[in-house]
């Protein structure tokens, strides 16, 4: 269904590291670092659809969207914990502990933080365990 998801960065380098940490638990590396726009491009190794952090093409500041949100799935609900865990250690803010998101449905195991750029990051697992 998506080609790609973006998120801006004031700071590549730095929301790299961030990502780099926080998504290999998930199976998703660093695929490609880019320029002209400078990006990165993290993704599955076996899949095409990427998530993207990019400097902004327009040159000013990298801003967040009201509403916006990018959700990561895990196979566990132990890859929820520690995706939320470790966005904290590496400076990320809390939005949302991991738990059971029973108004979404029965099975969502989800946890809500902000990246270090404040972009608003989900992890869930629908998984019933």
């Amino acid at each position: 269904m998506f080609s790609h998801i973006t998120v801006g960065s004031n700071d590549l380098d730095r929301a790299i590291d961030f990502y780099t940490r926080v998504l290999g638990p998930l199976g998703i590396v660093l695929k490609a670092r880019r320029h002209q726009p400078e990006r990165a491009l993290f993704a599955h190794p076996d899949s095409d659809v990427v998530f993207c952090v990019y400097r902004p093409i327009d040159g000013r500041p990298a801003t967040v969207g009201n509403g916006s949100l990018v959700g990561f799935e895990a196979r566990t609900r132990h890859q929820v914990d520690s995706f939320h865990a470790r966005a904290l250690q590496l400076g990320g803010a809390d939005e949302g502990a991991p738990g059971l998101r029973l108004h979404y449905s029965p099975t969502y195991y989800g946890a809500y933080v902000r990246d270090l750029d404040g972009n608003k990051l989900c992890c869930v697992c629908h998984l019933d365990e």
